[in-house]
């Protein structure tokens, strides 16, 4: 039987699990924007944003007093990773009503088997609404995507702007941070010119192995 994955992005993970953990800590709130915090090389780092942060002009990695001096309303909570996986796993959990073979992919992407698992639902159509449906009840919000391997749905899930019909197509015209290199590898391409997937499958391997390795 062909292989089939749906991969599952959660892009605002650690916000939500803190809201969905400690809801006492939001009640009253008048929605101010929402960091996580911890402590980099001596400095307080931001390690997490909510929505309305991102909105305005906050970025992971910046630091605290740098946030504060932009956002004074901005509220300030602990990271805890450990947390953050845990809720992760939690949440494969309730995903194997749909398949079986679910895993993680910390800090924020699961990955399920599904091949034989859509006629229940109708096709992948149905069953990626029936996902968006049930996390969306519990205040979650997830980014999909299909590819016939998990590293093609897991790259389109959480670089491609919308789910596509022609994964192959849209695979090409992600940018080289999909290709899941380290960060001055994924530089190095892009002052190459290769800016995207598609830009370096066009060159020859041993060229792009030989220059970037």
């Amino acid at each position: 039987m062909p292989r089939r994955y749906l991969a599952l992005v959660f892009p605002w993970l650690p916000i939500e699990r803190l809201r969905s953990d400690r809801p006492h800590l939001f009640v009253g709130r008048d929605e101010a924007p929402v960091a996580l915090v911890e402590t980099v090389g001596g400095a307080v780092r931001l390690a997490a944003l909510d929505r309305s942060a991102t909105v305005l002009g906050l970025r992971p990695g910046m630091t605290l007093a740098d946030a504060r001096a932009q956002l004074p309303a901005l509220e300030v909570f602990a990271h805890d990773a450990g947390a953050d996986f845990d809720w992760l796993d939690r949440l494969a959990a309730s995903c194997q009503r749909y398949t079986p073979v679910v895993a993680t992919h910390p800090p924020d992407a699961l990955l399920l088997d599904i091949a034989g698992c859509t006629h229940a639902f109708e096709g992948e159509r149905m069953l990626a609404a029936d996902v968006e449906g049930r996390f969306a009840r519990r205040g979650v919000l997830v980014r999909h995507a299909f590819g016939d391997t998990a590293e093609i749905a897991h790259a389109l899930a959480r670089y491609a702007g919308a789910p596509a019909p022609d994964e192959r197509g849209a695979v090409r015209r992600l940018p080289v941070a999909a290709l899941g290199l380290e960060a001055e590898d994924s530089a190095a391409l892009a002052r190459a010119g290769l800016k995207t997937v598609g830009d370096v499958m066009a060159r020859p391997l041993a060229t792009v192995a030989a220059r970037f390795g």
